[in-house]
């Protein structure tokens, strides 16, 4: 994920991943579509990196400033 945000912002390719985490973060997301696939018959229609980008993107985003 943080490889794909990195992408559609123009960052690095190989982003800094510190394993650190902030009061109210997810840590853990072990969630799978195969069982919306199997149970309701759910296929995302969008790739993950055009997801990713969109999501990037959004008007209402402040920019994000590259660490230095």
């Amino acid at each position: 994920m943080a490889t794909a945000l990195a992408a559609a912002c123009g960052g690095a390719l190989e982003p800094v991943v510190t394993g650190e985490y902030r009061l109210g973060d997810v840590r853990h997301v072990v969630a799978s579509p195969a069982g919306s696939a199997a149970d309701l018959g759910f296929r995302a229609q969008v790739r993950f990196a055009d997801g990713m980008a969109e999501f990037a993107r959004a008007p209402l985003r402040e920019p994000v400033l590259a660490l230095t």
